[in-house]
């Protein structure tokens, strides 16, 4: 997998914060982010200290000398609003925020400007997708750039409705299934995945949304088929009250099976994912 967390490695050892050592002062210079994801040929750092966005075109310059393949550098901050977009500012390289990434031997269209992207989670993708069976009806609500949906369907025989309310999103998604060689089918939805239509039909649903899934209980187990599961992503510091908040939520339709911790958010939050039966 080409895009991942690069931590300090390559180019004869060297990483690109040896590069910075003599440029910045030793107070910023250990605020200096030690990892950063590559997505294509773009690479996005998270700085939090203000005064190191001065520096950005020596960062810049630094991470592209370490890492030959990447044109582009950004400095990312959180992900806001209904479609999770992260605020970006340009360091050096190129002006442009759409590439090609690879995942799982599939490649992936993306506008990092336009969409919420994550290449850390490539192998939970991949665990979810091989958890899927033949035949399957799933129903990947928050799909955005069809990351999971497009996963599962490289590898399984199976329908799934990938819906999202971020036509940008949509639109690469419908890129990349063209870009790669699919046994089963993905059909994407320009949609609001809560007020889905379709209910009682789903054998699998994926609601990936950690921040606001509370919100989501209810038309995940409207989706469901009796018996059918789910795979909920919820940004918590108290996994097991979660657990029973979606429960209850559901109406006690949903039964937690167990919980996982998928990542870490910050010091005190993690990313888990449930699964949920619907009983």
């Amino acid at each position: 997998m080409h895009s991942e967390k690069h931590r300090e490695h390559l180019a004869k050892g060297l990483t690109y914060r040896d590069l910075l050592s003599d440029t910045l002062s030793r107070d910023l210079f250990e605020k200096l982010p030690r990892s950063f994801d590559i997505v294509g040929d773009i690479a996005i750092i998270r700085i939090d200290e203000k005064e190191l966005l001065r520096y950005g075109v020596e960062i810049s310059s630094a991470i592209m000398k370490i890492h030959k393949r990447v044109r582009a550098v950004y400095a990312r901050g959180p992900a806001r609003g209904s479609l999770r977009i992260q605020q970006l500012e340009h360091l050096g390289g190129e002006r442009r925020t759409e590439t090609v990434y690879k995942e799982n031997g599939l490649r992936f269209s993306v506008d990092i400007a336009k969409m919420y992207v994550n290449p850390r989670l490539g192998s939970e993708r991949l665990r979810i997708a091989m958890d899927i069976k033949d035949g399957e009806f799933v129903l990947d609500m928050f799909s955005s750039y069809g990351a999971f949906a497009i996963n599962i369907a490289r590898i399984k025989r199976c329908l799934v409705v990938a819906s999202d309310i971020n036509s940008d999103a949509v639109t690469h998604m419908r890129r990349s299934i063209y870009m790669n060689k699919l046994l089963g089918e993905v059909m994407p939805l320009v949609s609001d995945a809560n007020t889905m239509p379709l209910r009682g039909v789903f054998t699998t649903v994926i609601a990936d949304n950690p921040t606001n899934i509370l919100e989501s209980v209810e038309a995940i187990t409207n989706a469901l088929v009796k018996g059918g599961r789910a795979y909920i992503y919820a940004l918590t510091d108290e996994p097991e009250a979660m657990g029973r908040e979606i429960e209850r939520s559901s109406g006690s339709r949903l039964a937690i099976k167990s919980y996982y911790k998928v990542k870490e958010y910050s010091p005190r939050l993690n990313i888990y994912r449930y699964l949920a039966i619907r009983v």
